[in-house]
């Protein structure tokens, strides 16, 4: 009978609790529902380059989701008079609304401003440097009506009623700078520059990193590992600070990479020279990344103490696999020795070792 009563009364509190509830609080429960249930649609509309990234725009709007039906729920069990459900369902309604905009931004300037190119044998649409440079105006202006946004939902106006609202913006950026602003200008320079984009192969030899850039943020840049295959994240900055190589065809010409080999003494040049042909042929012939009808460039880098080291040179048309067709020629460079002739190590210093 008790738990009858019991199971009476909380009906009855929730019913009251229910018929409380204001207007906002009603509508930004059924928005957070509809956003649940088309949150992959939403998402997946986007113009993320893998799985891995999707997942983690899934999940960031999952979270805003979570937080809405967090506050919903406290707005009917908390009965206190002094808490806030209006500030707080008008606060997550913030948050959600304000990320979506940004979504359906980015997918409109890239619908419009992008370009279609080939990233790892897959053709995606890519910012372009117009793109990315409005996609962080845009970010940059959303952050600042979100923050006033709130500002004003909770009543904490009268720092604004002090400094005025562009004393306010310049109060933020003034004591947060060394956290974004170096970064967040390098990106804009990146980009505007048209020096970095999406798709691009880059070297960085001071921070040990030869990838494919996946993606240029407002503050980071990602980039997937070429040999590990993992993603590297690294502040925009490092872009502009360290010596980075973009490994891609220019204004010069197409782009070329070498691979170099230790030959002993004694050998004419001629017999190289055809041994390191059939290394590139051999390659070629099985790789779409070089052209079989293009002749490599045999050179001599040094003659060095111990050996000359011997260089050839090649047009690499898919520079996303570098590490793989510099593989694919040492492989054919071991297994071709015994045919021409010709040893890869060093006998002078295995004798000198030896003696």
């Amino acid at each position: 009978m008790s738990d009858g009563l019991y199971m009476s009364d909380l009906y009855v509190i929730l019913t009251e609790r229910l018929a409380d509830l204001t207007g906002i609080e009603y509508f930004t429960f059924a928005f957070n529902i509809f956003v649940y249930f088309f949150s992959n649609s939403i998402v997946s509309h986007h113009r993320d380059i893998d799985e891995d990234t999707i997942k983690s725009r899934t999940r960031l709007l999952h979270g805003f989701n979570l937080l809405v039906f967090i506050s919903f729920i406290a707005s009917i069990v908390l009965v206190d008079e002094g808490f806030p459900a209006d500030e707080v369902s008008r606060t997550s309604l913030t948050l959600l609304a304000s990320y979506l905009i940004f979504n359906a931004i980015e997918a409109l300037l890239l619908s419009k401003y992008g370009e279609d190119i080939e990233v790892m044998g897959v053709s995606r649409k890519v910012e372009t440097p117009t793109s990315r440079t409005l996609e962080l105006v845009a970010f940059s202006v959303i952050v600042m009506t979100v923050i006033i946004g709130l500002i004003n939902v909770w009543e904490i106006t009268g720092l604004l009623e002090t400094t005025g609202v562009i004393g306010f913006l310049a109060l933020i950026v003034f004591t947060t700078k060394d956290y974004w602003l170096r970064d967040f200008l390098s990106g804009i320079l990146v980009i505007g520059g048209n020096s970095a984009k999406r798709g691009d192969v880059i070297s960085i030899p001071e921070a040990g990193i030869l990838g494919i850039i996946l993606e240029i943020r407002g503050l980071q840049t990602r980039i997937r590992d070429l040999a590990q295959g993992h993603d590297i994240e690294i502040p925009n900055y490092n872009l502009l600070q360290y010596r980075t190589d973009y490994l891609r065809k220019s204004k010069g010409g197409p782009f070329k990479d070498f691979v170099e080999f230790h030959i002993g003494y004694g050998i004419p040049s001629s017999d190289v020279k055809d041994y390191l042909n059939a290394v590139y042929n051999a390659v070629s012939n099985s790789s779409s990344s070089l052209d079989a009808l293009r002749e490599p460039k045999i050179t001599i880098r040094e003659n060095s103490n111990n050996a000359v080291i011997w260089r050839l040179t090649y047009v690499l048309e898919r520079p996303y696999q570098l590490l793989l067709v510099r593989n694919s020629i040492n492989m054919a460079a071991y297994d071709l020795q015994d045919e021409y002739g010709i040893q890869l190590s060093t006998p002078q210093l295995e004798k000198l070792v030896d003696g």
